[in-house]
């Protein structure tokens, strides 16, 4: 798999699992936090964490091994964090973090 694919897994990855909690939160908006749509959500955050955590291990592998590349790393880790976005809008949204 090329470089520009990682990048775009990497990328496009947290923007669907941001466009899934919201859809999901518009969905179970009102209802009990119980509901399976929830839970659905929970799965969509942590899976689509893991996928980028992963493929950005191979891309700072890759620019490491490189030479040091370093805007490439910076890009990957960067991207990584990227990933923490939806995590941060799931406990904000069902969970109520900021909430007196």
């Amino acid at each position: 798999m090329s470089t520009v694919v990682k990048f775009l897994i990497l990328y496009l990855v947290p923007i669907l699992s941001f466009a899934g909690v919201l859809g999901i939160y518009v969905l179970a908006y009102g209802k009990s936090l119980d509901s399976p749509l929830i839970s659905l959500a929970l799965f969509l955050v942590v899976s689509s964490f893991i996928v980028s955590s992963y493929v950005a291990v191979i891309l700072i592998s890759q620019f490491a091994a490189n030479g040091g590349i370093y805007s490439g790393l910076l890009f990957s880790i960067f991207g990584w964090l990227f990933g923490g976005v939806p995590i941060f809008f799931y406990l904000v949204m069902f969970k109520d973090i900021f909430s007196p």
